[in-house]
């Protein structure tokens, strides 16, 4: 992992994943691309483990995956009691943005579909509950888009909970329970038992970033690295640039924090240093592609209302339904390098679709 900088010598100071031991790293040119990690604002209690999970790392859907199947076959137990089989078997998602709807969405799914299959008697006991801070989910979408989302949410029993936030999770102890509990404060006063919580709300600075504020320069609100219009840290023009999540342009309009914006810093950056392109000869500008999610069910929402570069968008028609779905699937069939993943993943889609998600621990 990068853990420290020092420009002036361009020495990257690293640490081996294998046993914590430091080693330096010498470069000509350094591209930042570290991306972020999840917020938890502050709040002690929002610490990973004991039912907690966070949703940026492959290993956090495997980890969640796995606690959901293990949430079910505690709930299976027979002489468990029925508020503990309740709170076993509800979910709590934390955030109201894209990411966390795409969780819900396919966690109905999974649900319904799959888990259904082996524990159809708990079904009844299941509870999923989505808690956003602000007025509206997919809060960056045209309003059609959002009442559309939570509507199906709600017509699929999904609990909905706007202008709410958590703020805290406290354990406690069932009367009759065999499992320890915990439970989420809401800002209303509610407290809601869970098995699983998923907190996905906000972005803050990884530690490579935090430790490298003193050396360059960061943005006093969000800590993002400032750079200037072509892409280049302030005061280190020509050997370092920062791209994506990262890193901000403070003098440009803002840019969202998404996967089309760093893809396409990444292919500008390309070219500079390829050297077809000059490092001055173009500013980089972002051109939107619009934003799209996925929703389960095989329904899916795509925001076209901004499209193309800032100053000069074009309003595309919103689509929602199985054709937002299909361009959603094909955008993400079509970003895969590999030739490989390009053929397996049509054939797990549909492998999925005819005989449903495997069940088992993996």
């Amino acid at each position: 992992k990068a853990r420290k900088l020092d420009p002036e010598k361009k020495v990257l100071i690293c640490e081996s994943v294998h046993d914590q031991q430091q080693f330096e790293l010498e470069y000509d040119k350094l591209i930042i691309s570290v991306g972020v990690k999840t917020n938890t604002f502050n709040i002690p209690t929002i610490v990973e483990g004991n039912g907690v999970f966070f949703l940026k790392r492959l290993q956090h859907a495997r980890q969640i995956r796995n606690n959901i199947i293990d949430s079910f076959e505690k709930a299976a137990i027979p002489d468990m009691s029925i508020a503990e089989r309740k709170r076993l078997l509800s979910f709590i998602v934390v955030g109201g943005g894209p990411t966390s709807c795409e969780f819900v969405a396919e966690l109905h799914d999974f649900l319904k579909h799959d888990v259904s299959r082996l524990y159809a008697d708990l079904i009844p006991h299941i509870k999923v509950t989505l808690v956003e801070a602000g007025p509206a989910l997919l809060g960056p979408f045209d309003t059609a888009l959002q009442n559309y989302t939570t509507k199906l949410f709600l017509k699929r029993d999904v609990d909905v909970l706007l202008q709410t936030a958590l703020t805290g999770i406290e354990d406690f102890e069932g009367e009759g329970y065999r499992y320890p509990a915990r439970r989420a404060v809401m800002s209303d006063g509610t407290k809601l038992e869970f098995g699983t919580l998923v907190w996905s709300a906000g972005l803050a600075p990884v530690k490579f970033t935090e430790n490298i504020k003193n050396v360059l320069e960061t943005h006093p609100k969000n800590g993002r690295i400032v750079t200037d219009e072509y892409l280049r840290v302030k005061n280190y023009e020509g050997s370092i640039w920062a791209i994506g999540d990262a890193a901000v342009n403070k003098e440009g309009p803002p840019l969202p924090q998404l996967a089309q914006v760093a893809r396409q810093q990444g292919m500008y950056l390309g070219k500079v240093l390829s050297g077809t392109q000059g490092e001055t000869e173009k500013a980089f500008s972002y051109f939107s592609l619009g934003s799209m999610a996925s929703l389960g069910g095989m329904k899916g929402v795509y925001d076209g209302s901004h499209v193309g570069q800032f100053g000069n968008e074009k309003k595309v028609p919103r689509i929602t339904g199985i054709l937002a779905l299909l361009m959603w699937r094909f955008a993400y069939w079509g970003r895969q390098t590999s030739i490989s993943n390009k053929i397996l993943i049509p054939m797990h889609w549909f492998k999925a679709f005819l005989f449903g998600r495997d069940i088992s621990r993996f």
